[in-house]
């Protein structure tokens, strides 16, 4: 337990800036398990995926977005034809 409790406080003093220090530091996964979420290490290619997932679901938001305001140009542009048409 002396373990346990030295391992989380030299995490605490620790500036989240080092997170990826833990490992040298002695902390094993198991002891990092019930750090808070902040402290524990988060896997690099966890990492890329969720920035991956988030460019896409912005990517998509903005296509959808610019479609929508394509066709409502279109629409607007019609209705002021027609209106000049009268």
């Amino acid at each position: 337990m002396t373990l346990f409790n030295d391992s989380i406080e030299a995490l605490l003093l620790l500036p989240p800036a080092s997170a990826a220090h833990h490992r040298h530091l002695g902390a094993t996964t198991a002891v990092l398990k019930y750090a808070p979420r902040r402290l524990r290490l988060e896997n690099g290619d966890e990492a890329i995926a969720r920035a991956q997932a988030d460019a896409r679901y912005w990517r998509e938001r903005a296509f959808k977005a610019e479609t929508t305001l394509r066709a409502l140009e279109t629409r607007v542009q019609q209705l002021a034809r027609r209106a000049q048409g009268r």
